[in-house]
């Protein structure tokens, strides 16, 4: 099936509502910083602002999620999204709310829709063709990597050419259109039978797939966040992190439709592993590199490897997992993102005030790689996994 032939009229509506509600989460961080940097709260305030609002979602999606297997899909994310909009239309409208008020309506905004991704995400299983899932999921992700490379320039207009709140603003806009065309999709409900108990350790029976979302989120922050210095230490133009990293988004969205247009030999799980291990390699010759050009392209290969190493892991985690708790799994995953990179923020931080930029990268892929190894090597001991069926 081309993408051509998979923009039914449902799946459509589900893409867009994807974009909407995904856009205040890709906002969110650096309007947040805006935000303190042109109110009383200062840059400190906007910082904690935007760690309220991750931590919140990190706790929030799993604990959200378990909702979902009882009961009805539509009515439980538009609950989540609802209270979100609220607290970002509190901090667009209040004039002056103090440092912690802003910061507990960030933790709102955050928790309260954490659990529509992995929601949104188990939705699509219904709307395409079984053996065309990957399809669909990479046309997810080609989604959020759009989003999530458009958003800076957009808040950066909308905070700094028009007010500090406006992109909070947008943000809730997004967000009640998202709820408004959820209710044009065919509901899912969760199980109807006896409920499992202990839903969450259920689903952690398949840390593996999370720690590998940790390891690759924790290999990308490593190599966003040194870029800069690694270019001022090889002696090159710390202007040319900007352009480069744009190349990483685009090769992203490039390898998200590439790996949905045709199917791959191997498991998904060993696709997942072969090409995560590709993606520490060739961060790892960034390292190394000395030329621009050479570091621009051992990101992009990184980019286009992302977004499979994305989609196999989703996959992976589908066939691991029964059907009732694919939400809760998805959410947990979505943590693990948010943790890896958290992780990735504050070593990486420490590596450059100890250490020069380059041996940072190596440090982080070393990191990486021992992450990777423990999935491998816990794969292999207890063999390969049969679907479980829901």
């Amino acid at each position: 099936m081309a993408y051509r032939g998979l923009f039914t009229k449902h799946v459509s509506i589900w893409a867009a509502i994807v974009m909407a509600s995904r856009l205040p989460v890709a906002m969110a961080p650096l309007a947040f910083l805006f935000y303190g940097r042109g109110t009383d709260a200062g840059y400190s305030g906007g910082a904690a602002m935007a760690a309220a609002y991750a931590v919140a979602e990190a706790i929030g999606a799993p604990l959200l999620s378990t909702r979902l297997r009882t009961r009805p899909y539509r009515r439980e994310i538009a609950a989540g999204l609802g209270l979100s909009a609220v607290a970002f239309a509190l901090l667009a409208f209040l004039p002056s709310p103090g440092t912690a008020l802003a910061v507990a309506l960030a933790a709102v905004a955050g928790a309260t829709a954490a659990a529509a991704p992995g929601a949104l995400r188990t939705m699509a299983e219904d709307l395409a063709p079984r053996q065309h899932l990957h399809t669909i999921l990479s046309l997810e992700s080609t989604l959020n990597m759009a989003v999530w490379a458009a958003s800076p320039a957009l808040v950066s207009v909308l905070a700094l050419g028009v007010a500090p709140q406006t992109p909070f603003l947008i943000a809730t806009v997004a967000t009640l259109a998202s709820i408004a065309a959820l209710w044009q999709l065919p509901d899912k409900t969760g199980a109807t039978g006896e409920r499992q108990r202990a839903p969450l350790k259920q689903a952690l029976t398949a840390w593996p797939v999370y720690l590998t979302s940790i390891a690759a989120m924790y290999l990308l922050a490593s190599i966003e966040l040194t870029l800069p210095a690694l270019l001022e230490h090889r002696g090159l133009p710390v202007a040319y992190s900007g352009p480069i990293l744009t190349g990483f988004a685009l090769a992203s969205i490039v390898g998200g439709l590439v790996y949905g247009a045709r199917t791959w030999p191997g498991s998904v799980e060993r696709q997942s592993t072969v090409l995560l291990l590709v993606m520490i390699a060739g961060v790892a010759l960034t390292a190394l590199a000395s030329h621009w050009p050479v570091i621009a392209g051992l990101l992009a290969l990184t980019g286009l490897l992302q977004a499979a190493v994305l989609i196999t892991r989703n996959l992976t985690l589908r066939e691991q997992l029964p059907a009732d708790l694919h939400p809760v799994g998805y959410s947990a995953l979505y943590a693990g993102s948010g943790i890896g990179y958290g992780l990735s923020s504050a070593v990486t931080g420490l590596l450059l005030t100890a250490t020069t930029p380059d041996t940072a990268v190596l440090i982080a892929t070393g990191t990486t790689l021992v992450l990777t190894a423990t999935t491998w090597l816990r794969r292999e001991a207890s063999g390969v996994k049969k679907p479980v069926s829901g």
